[in-house]
């Protein structure tokens, strides 16, 4: 069951990029529908909370000093009448902006399959969901990124839930411990300028070593380097090995807080420089789960 904790996640991500839209030129279409994709998840985190784990800690210890991510859906505790009332909220938003989001122009919001444990540990393992995507008449990168979206707002609450529990030393991989996803962003820390990586879907944050990719694993120094921008407040990690690319954030640099989220969103010139220069992103990057 939930516990009563609260789960701000998402709420932080609309606080940082609604500071952005008020002092930046950017798309305003491409604002307005990002911050309601945020709102409708925020309002998903505020009504599930921080949910309480009945894994034992013994259990947590054997799959992470395996390599083993944590969530499995079948253990969890989803509300999937909710995920599936997300599900359509964020259908009917995909399809309204369309106009900027081709590939949902043909979406038939009342045939997209409902979401349920299978489906989401589908999804979650990597499959493409071919069949159900022609039946919704979007794309498998199209459905998939709805149930993205969808079950992000349950993860992150699992994420804040695991997250004391996790030994950090012990799991030194390039995927999540929590869900296995490829990292999105990372940062230096304030201290010792220790490098951790920030999950794509559940925004998990683990330590990792610097002098590593963590897409391929390729610690050869002559074929890994970064770029920082000229206040060397952010850095482009660059992997000559997988091509594949990750932004960060030196903390020591910064003053006061800030949303890891919003700070991959409103970094998106760093997209482009990176992609400019030949690099892909290692968002995207399948990593399968419970390896």
């Amino acid at each position: 069951m939930y516990k009563p904790e609260k789960n701000d996640t998402t709420s932080k991500i609309i606080k940082g990029l609604e500071e952005w839209v008020d002092s930046s030129t950017h798309s305003s279409r491409f604002a307005a529908f990002y911050l309601e994709l945020l709102r409708i998840q925020a309002e998903v985190e505020q009504k599930t909370g921080v949910p309480a784990v009945g894994i034992p800690q013994k259990v947590i210890n054997h799959r992470t000093a395996e390599g083993r991510s944590l969530a499995r859906f079948e253990e969890l505790d989803v509300d999937w009448m909710l995920a599936n009332d997300t599900l359509q909220k964020l259908a009917k938003l995909f399809k309204q902006y369309s106009d900027i989001l081709p590939n949902y122009t043909e979406l038939q919001t009342e045939k997209i399959p409902e979401v349920n444990a299978n489906l989401a540990q589908e999804w979650l393992e990597g499959s493409s969901l071919v069949s159900e995507a022609a039946q919704a008449g979007v794309s498998p990168h199209g459905l998939a990124t709805l149930i993205h979206h969808t079950m992000r707002p349950f993860l992150t609450g699992y994420a804040l839930a695991f997250k004391e529990r996790v030994r950090q030393q012990s799991w030194r991989k390039g995927n999540c411990p929590v869900c296995g996803s490829a990292p999105s962003f990372s940062y230096l820390e304030k201290e010792a300028g220790s490098r951790y990586l920030v999950c794509s879907f559940c925004s998990m944050e683990w330590l990792f070593q610097r002098l590593d990719c963590p897409f391929c694993h390729n610690t050869d120094q002559k074929t890994l380097s970064y770029r920082t921008d000229e206040d060397d407040y952010y850095r482009l990690y660059l992997c000559e090995k997988c091509k594949r690319y990750l932004k960060a954030i030196d903390l020591r640099k910064t003053k006061g807080e800030l949303s890891f989220g919003s700070e991959a969103i409103i970094t998106a010139d760093l997209d482009l420089q990176a992609q400019d220069l030949g690099y892909i992103s290692g968002e995207n990057y399948p990593m399968k789960t419970g390896e």
